[in-house]
């Protein structure tokens, strides 16, 4: 875990980066929609600001990633090199954040991608999330780092890849019932229902028992996420093959989801008994 624990520090360091930065322009974007007098309420404005954080926060997520490997990396070579100071990964983190929203604008539209960077006290909170990553970052690689910490990182992002999914059925049912082949409105009101709560309860059960998995780390919940959406792909492909449904590449996905846990959970279950041992 040496050398492996410095890309996981710096994947838990974006996320936590990112999920520091997207409320600030989820909070702006909401301050300008009351200024323009439009319908703003608790619930839309938590629509906002959760949709900020997958959305756009999973494009950001990926910058961040690229930005600090590299941002980190020169760190690393200057403490090894030349000097060594507590906080030169956290201003690393703030100056590589400050640059990099500076850069989207310059090689873009020429507008601000984020809507809390439209300000100066918008830029400075952005460099301060860049900052706090940094100084995650410098705790994490601070000392040896077990197994479980990766299962840990890759079960976090696991969960938030699948909270897409969730909101996309909670706030946007339409939407999400269009990208499975369902024409919401035209379906009655039973079959609606049924759409609803099988599939938010699907979604919502999954990623609740990743983030258990990722707390407890007991395989029973990796295990479980990763059986229910395995069971998902073999029986579209039943319904494909058996029953003459339309071909559709969900499966591919589905089958994605079921691996990914299957193998945190057969994972951490091994290095359990080894332990034991």
């Amino acid at each position: 875990m040496k050398i492996a624990k410095y890309p996981f520090a710096i994947l838990v360091a974006a996320l936590f980066t990112v999920a520091l930065t997207t409320p600030i322009s989820s909070f702006a974007n909401i301050i300008w929609l009351s200024s323009m007098n439009l319908p703003v309420n608790f619930f839309s404005s938590l629509e906002i600001i959760l949709f900020d954080f997958q959305r756009l926060g999973t494009l950001l997520y990926g910058i961040i990633i690229i930005e600090f490997a590299l941002a980190f990396s020169l760190v690393g070579l200057i403490q090894k090199y030349i000097s060594k100071t507590k906080y030169l990964y956290p201003i690393a983190g703030a100056l590589i954040t400050g640059l990099t929203l500076f850069l989207l604008v310059e090689f873009t539209t020429q507008t601000e991608v984020l809507g809390g960077n439209r300000t100066i006290l918008g830029k400075f909170l952005h460099c301060v999330a860049g900052f706090a990553g940094g100084y995650l970052f410098k705790i994490l690689i601070s000392k040896e780092r077990k197994i479980s910490f990766v299962i840990r990182t890759l079960g976090i992002i696991y969960a938030y890849l699948i909270l897409g999914l969730v909101l996309n059925w909670i706030f946007t049912p339409i939407s999400a019932a269009s990208d499975f082949g369902f024409i919401f409105n035209e379906l009655n009101s039973s079959a609606r229902n049924a759409l609803l709560r099988d599939f938010t309860a699907f979604f919502v059960a999954t990623f609740l028992f990743s983030i258990l998995g990722v707390i407890t780390l007991n395989s029973a919940w990796f295990f479980s996420v990763g059986i229910v959406y395995i069971s998902a792909g073999v029986f579209n492909l039943i319904a494909i093959y058996t029953y003459g449904t339309d071909y559709n590449q969900i499966f591919i996905g589905e089958f994605i989801l079921g691996i990914l846990p299957l193998a945190l959970g057969a994972i951490n279950s091994y290095q359990k008994k080894k332990a034991e041992v």
